[in-house]
C-alpha cells in the first residue's frame, strides 16, 4: 500500500509542474510579461506540491503500524488515491478561477474530502490496532478545506485566505491527539 502511495503522489506532483508553460522565444519586455503570467500557475504549483507532500507524510504516518489491511481500508486508500491524483485538476481550475467561486470552492473541496477520507483510514488503522480514536488527531485540514468552499461562495479571496487556518488548528489537533496518547 505505501509503494503505490508513493508512485501516485510522485505522479500526482509531477501532472502538476507540467501546467507550467513559458512560450518559447520571448526577450525583454515579452519575456517579463510572459513571466508575470506564470507566477500564479507557480504560486498553485508550491502550494499544491506541499499539499500532496503533506498528504504522503500523513499516510504513512497513519498506516506504519497497520498490522494488516482489510477491505475497507484498502477500500479508504483507494479513495485517498484517487482524490490525491485528482489534484492537479482543481489546481488548475484554481489558477485560471482563483477569483471566482469555481476556483477556491473546488479546490477546497477536493482537498477537504482527500483529508476527511485519510483520516478515516487513519481512524480505522488505529482502531484496529486497539488503539484510542482519541489519539488519532481530528482532520482540521477537512474542516478548514470544507468549510472554504462555503466562504468561497462570498468571496473568492477569503476561501483562499482561510486555508492557513489549517496550520495551526492541525498543530493543535496533534497536540490533543498526543497528550490522549500519553494517558493510559
Amino acid at each position: 500500500m505505501l509503494a503505490l502511495t508513493d508512485g501516485v503522489t510522485a505522479i500526482a506532483m509531477t501532472l502538476l509542474v507540467l501546467d507550467i508553460e513559458l512560450p518559447e522565444g520571448l526577450d525583454g519586455a515579452e519575456l517579463r510579461r510572459a513571466l508575470d503570467e506564470v507566477q500564479s500557475q507557480v504560486g498553485a504549483f508550491v502550494l499544491s506540491a506541499v499539499v500532496i507532500a503533506l498528504f504522503w507524510r500523513a499516510h504513512h504516518a497513519a498506516v506504519r503500524n497497520a498490522e494488516g489491511i482489510d477491505l475497507y481500508a484498502f477500500w479508504l486508500n483507494v479513495a485517498f488515491l484517487v482524490l490525491v491524483s485528482l489534484i492537479p485538476f482543481p489546481t488548475h481550475v484554481l489558477e485560471m478561477y482563483g477569483d471566482r467561486f469555481l476556483g477556491p470552492g473546488l479546490y477546497g473541496a477536493v482537498i477537504g474530502a482527500a483529508a476527511l477520507v485519510l483520516y478515516g483510514l487513519d481512524l480505522h488503522v488505529s482502531r484496529s490496532a486497539g488503539a484510542n480514536w482519541r489519539s488519532v488527531p481530528l482532520p482540521a485540514q477537512a474542516v478548514v478545506f470544507l468549510a472554504s468552499v462555503g466562504i468561497a461562495r462570498f468571496s473568492p479571496l477569503a476561501a483562499i485566505c482561510s486555508w492557513a487556518a489549517s496550520v495551526p488548528l492541525s498543530v493543535l489537533a496533534d497536540r490533543i491527539a498526543a497528550r490522549a496518547r500519553e494517558r493510559p
